[in-house]
């Protein structure tokens, strides 16, 4: 007896194989029955589906994701699911909600409200280390959750508590492995005694099911590049050791600050070395590479030479890619976001740009904190500097559009940091971000690799979401955390639809060994999606791209309807997967 039968769909079952006509038994969590007869079984099914011209695929399984906090707060994880993501993989670039330790709180927030709380710094532009008791009081006043885990295997249990819309696959993150064990004095290179201790929570994550170790080389990404490729390379052995994976934010920049992606994927591979570790390389892209489409063109087809003669070389190398130009975290309406600590000190947007436009003394303030440091990311300078890589995408002096503040600073003969303010006293509604219409051929050279795979960068928070909590400066979710799949799947799958789905879902599934998932198989867990591919539609680039996709009739989670076309069903039978 089937609990649900899915009759007359074609079966398009994640292996790259060329899809058929069957039908699909469920029992229980577990697929039972995939074929044409199915005798019986059918008559006494609980729920009968017809997927007459329409297309039963694997769930999907969006390989980087941050979202270890949103599962906690909206555990519905309702983006991933309405676009057929069943599996999320978290923890990534560093980050993870477990290990903490008793000083520090280690948490990747926009949250504006948690940070004045947390006591953050209004200045930084990112703050990741937080004083422990005044950030778990925030914590705990803020989302209603208290954070009173230490071990990985403790935040694991506390995940199994929640009615997840999805599964998620948690890598450890090392950032936080780092605080966790250094504290506040982790600004730098770690002593003998600490790397032990260092190796010893990356062993125990490992054994609390992690699916691999993760890392962020970034400047910003605190306090990541401060580790050394030999400390790094210690713990890459263990999560080896397990059959782990090792997933990078590679380092953009040289230690002078100017753009080297190729030198982080150096680095990346150095950490590796003589491991047989899995690399991943997470979210690939030539932002701030090239100027045009073609050096984008260009830069892509050369990243992707390197990894081939890594490859060549025996290195066990894949990556993933958001499948979009817009490879931003966020869906700005407003160039605030970006402005916070200037937003902050001057009281407003609006009060900003007065200031800048009439006090001659409140422009010296600015730059003066500028010189001493204050506002690395404005500073052009600095290793972690933002403007080369934001994109002008609304501004009402048409010149701008679509060029990155430093070429806008070029053609206005000004600092790029006074450029920025030009810009934004002028048109106090601008947006900027990481979106580069020119990227536009170097992300589909990337998207056909035959070793990447679709990410969304995203969390799972439901797309009205304002993730810093502030009118002066929102910020939504990205477009592609709400629409990858769809994009993804219509996009690179119009030649070869099954390699697509692969891509999607039973090439991921393998290489994070997520196992008895990601294929359309019997004895394989129920995690499925019923299309409409003729259907099928993400709004990313559109004017309102953040829109629910089209043609995702039904998803299943273990087994159970977490998607209907009559909406989320609430249903919450995600898992929180172990390795």
């Amino acid at each position: 007896m089937f609990d649900i039968l899915i009759k007359n769909g074609l079966i398009c079952d994640g292996t790259g194989a060329p899809s058929y006509e069957a039908n699909l038994g469920i029992t229980g969590d577990r697929i039972t029955y995939i074929g044409k007869e199915y005798g019986a079984d059918a008559k006494a099914a609980v729920t009968v589906i017809d997927a007459a011209s329409k297309v039963i695929t694997p769930g999907f399984i969006d390989t980087h994701t941050h979202a270890d906090l949103s599962m906690m707060i909206e555990p519905a994880m309702e983006p991933f699911v309405k676009q057929g993501v069943t599996t999320v993989i978290t923890g990534n670039c560093g980050y993870s909600m477990a290990p903490q330790g008793d000083e520090i709180f280690y948490f990747p927030s926009t949250n504006q409200t948690f940070q004045e709380l947390a006591g953050a710094d209004p200045a930084d532009q990112m703050p990741l280390l937080y004083p422990r008791e005044k950030a778990q009081t925030a914590f705990e006043t803020l989302y209603g959750v208290k954070p009173d885990w230490r071990t990985f295997g403790e935040y694991s249990k506390r995940c199994d508590s929640m009615a997840l819309g999805c599964n998620a696959a948690p890598l450890v993150g090392y950032s936080a492995v780092r605080t966790a064990v250094m504290g506040q004095d982790c600004l730098r290179e770690a002593t003998e005694e600490e790397l032990v201790q260092l190796e010893t929570l990356v062993r125990d994550a490992m054994e609390d099911g992690a699916f691999g170790l993760s890392t962020g080389s970034d400047p910003a990404y605190l306090p990541g590049p401060f580790a050394t490729d030999g400390e790094v390379h210690r713990m890459v052995k263990i999560a080896a050791a397990y059959g782990g994976i090792f997933a990078s934010h590679t380092a953009n920049y040289d230690a002078e600050g100017k753009v080297d992606r190729m030198g982080g994927y150096a680095k990346m591979l150095r950490q590796a070395a003589d491991t047989g570790v899995k690399v991943h390389v997470s979210h690939v892209h030539v932002m701030n590479m090239a100027e045009d489409a073609e050096g984008a063109a260009e830069a892509a087809r050369k990243t992707l030479s390197y990894f081939d003669e890594a490859r060549e070389r025996g290195v066990d190398l894949t990556c993933d890619v958001i499948p979009s130009p817009a490879c931003c975290n966020f869906t700005l309406t407003s160039f605030g976001f970006y402005l916070k600590p200037l937003v902050l000190i001057a009281g407003g947007q609006k009060a900003l740009a007065r200031l800048w436009q009439t006090d001659a003394s409140f422009r010296e303030q600015l730059r003066e904190m500028l010189a001493d440091g204050k506002f690395p990311a404005f500073d052009i300078e600095a290793e972690d500097n933002l403007l080369p890589e934001l994109c002008v995408l609304k501004h009402k002096n048409p010149v701008y559009v679509g060029k990155f503040i430093t070429q806008c600073a070029e053609i206005m003969g000004k600092a790029p940091f006074d450029a920025m303010l030009e810009l934004f006293v002028e048109d106090t509604d601008m947006v900027a971000d990481f979106i580069a219409p020119v990227l536009g051929e170097s992300v589909d050279i990337f998207c056909q690799c035959d070793y990447a795979m679709p990410c969304s960068d995203g969390f799972g928070y439901a797309k009205e979401t304002n993730l810093t909590g502030k009118d002066e400066f929102p910020a939504y979710p990205n477009s592609m955390n709400i629409g990858l799949m769809p994009r993804y799947l219509t996009r690179y799958g119009k030649d070869d639809f099954e390699q697509a789905v692969r891509r999607a879902s039973g090439f991921p599934a393998q290489r994070f060994g997520i196992r008895d998932r990601g294929v359309l198989k019997e004895g394989y867990y129920a995690d499925l999606v019923v299309l409409d591919r003729e259907n099928l539609h993400s709004f990313d680039e559109e004017e309102n791209p953040l829109q629910d996709p089209c043609g995702i009739d039904y998803v299943f989670v273990n087994g159970k309807a977490t998607l209907t076309p009559d909406g989320l069903t609430g249903a919450g039978t995600g898992r929180m997967l172990r390795k």
